[in-house]
């Protein structure tokens, strides 16, 4: 099936090497608007639970506000938002060591 040098390829296995690379192209592709799919959805769960944390940290601080009109409010750094908290992250340490 070689031809007569004995050198280059035939059609058959250039068709087998199309074939392959389509096929990993294809699942690339498949792969890749799945993640994007993917990352779209969360993000709009993601917004809308924002959404709705926001929501209800008004509604309780203007319920706070309707309940103690004349008072200071108690721990109002509590109803601060958690999205504005600095967050400690777990590869650092609770406490610093002091010697």
């Amino acid at each position: 099936m070689r031809s007569k040098n004995g050198q280059g390829f035939i059609l058959l296995e250039v068709l087998v090497a199309m074939a392959l690379i389509l096929g990993v192209w294809m699942t690339s592709v498949g792969v890749y608007q799945r993640l994007a799919l993917t990352l779209t959805q969360q993000e709009g769960k993601r917004a809308q639970l924002r959404k709705d944390s926001d929501t209800f940290e008004i509604q309780e601080h203007s319920r706070a506000h309707l309940n103690l009109p004349n008072q200071a409010l108690s721990n109002e750094s509590a109803r601060m938002s958690s999205r504005n908290r600095p967050l400690r992250t777990s590869t650092q340490p609770s406490f610093k060591d002091k010697r």
